[in-house]
């Protein structure tokens, strides 16, 4: 579900991947094959903390330089992008509608609900829905996600890209871009992709978001009040005392997860997660998977969107492998939509 129904149209072209984050920049080029895909070219800069406050931009020029220069640094000769907003800048609501109702009426009972419970007025946002599927706890009825954001929230983004020389021609949800890029399978094993429960941990650098997709659709999204800075501050403060800090870190994750998890139960759409993920800066948190098996009795793994890919030769893809699940929302962007 993209946020900007008039910008998701087919296309046989590739797109550049943007991916704005609190902690940097990532822009991917991936061509698609007759058996998979390509990584052609990428880059990242990372960015000041100041640069970015709640996931919103707060030095428009520096992260417009910052732009111009990744793309450059990247090599790619693409002009046309997909881009993502962050959870905190996008509103979901779970509705539930009968069953039997046409798209069009499906639109007007989400704009009624908008109108009355947005905190912000029908003109000044963006308005999208989609489909979840049968209503569980209420037979005849479907739940419908109702997905808004502020119209000067997507126009700030298309003007930076505007002012680099870049074409945005699809807004998306960071949350259902880091979906695509991690269902970056071959084709031959997209049905039993499609069926899957999946769940996505995504440690940024100012709080982490727990993540739920079943058959593909997102159906939880949770904010976690932790993140990457408060390690850095630890390992600051403890120079000498890396492992112990990091352990102490992933223990902190493991126990706002847990509330994650226990909410996440109570929810009329759970169901049983078949598959947890990790994103994040896995080097860093490598002990974070057993800690979460030995704690939380969960299974989980550090995403990796390029394990079917091949790289042109240009790619240095030791370094792009060991850093793989920070890329799974710039991948998502980049496969975006491809015909």
């Amino acid at each position: 579900m993209g946020l900007l129904k008039s910008f998701l149209v087919q296309r046989s072209t590739p797109l550049l991947g943007i991916d704005i984050s609190s902690a940097a920049i990532r822009v991917i080029e991936i061509a698609r094959l007759s058996d998979g895909w390509r990584v052609e070219h990428y880059a990242e800069h990372e960015l000041p903390r100041a640069v970015m406050r709640e996931g919103s931009i707060a030095q428009v020029d520096q992260i417009t330089q910052a732009l111009s220069d990744v793309i450059q640094k990247s090599g790619s000769r693409l002009k046309e992008a997909a881009m993502a907003l962050p959870p905190g800048l996008v509103i979901r609501k779970m509705l539930t509608l009968p069953d039997d109702l046409s798209e069009d009426e499906i639109e007007l009972q989400v704009e009624s609900e908008a109108a009355q419970n947005l905190p912000f007025p029908l003109n000044e946002l963006n308005l999208d829905f989609g489909v979840v599927g049968p209503s569980e706890r209420n037979p005849g009825n479907a739940d419908v996600i109702l997905v808004a954001t502020r119209k000067e929230t997507i126009a700030e983004r298309l003007e930076i890209a505007q002012t680099v020389g870049i074409r945005t021609v699809v807004i998306d949800i960071e949350s259902q871009a880091l979906m695509v890029g991690l269902n970056s399978t071959k084709d031959s094993e997209n049905a039993l992709v499609a069926k899957r429960v999946q769940a996505v941990l995504q440690i940024g650098r100012d709080s982490s978001y727990f993540f739920v997709e079943n058959h593909r659709v997102l159906i939880f999204e949770h904010e976690l009040n932790i993140g990457f800075q408060r390690l850095q501050k630890d390992l600051d403060r403890y120079p000498d005392q890396v492992l112990a800090t990091t352990e102490a870190f992933c223990g902190a994750i493991c126990q706002e997860f847990k509330r994650a998890l226990q909410m996440y139960s109570t929810t009329s759409q759970h169901v049983p997660i078949d598959k947890f993920f990790l994103s994040g800066q896995e080097q860093s948190l490598f002990r974070l998977p057993s800690m979460m098996q030995e704690q939380l009795s969960v299974i989980a793994e550090f995403a990796n969107p390029f394990a079917e890919m091949k790289f042109s030769p240009a790619i240095n893809k030791s370094k792009l492998q060991a850093e793989a699940s920070s890329w799974l929302v710039a991948c998502g962007l980049a496969m975006t939509d491809k015909a």
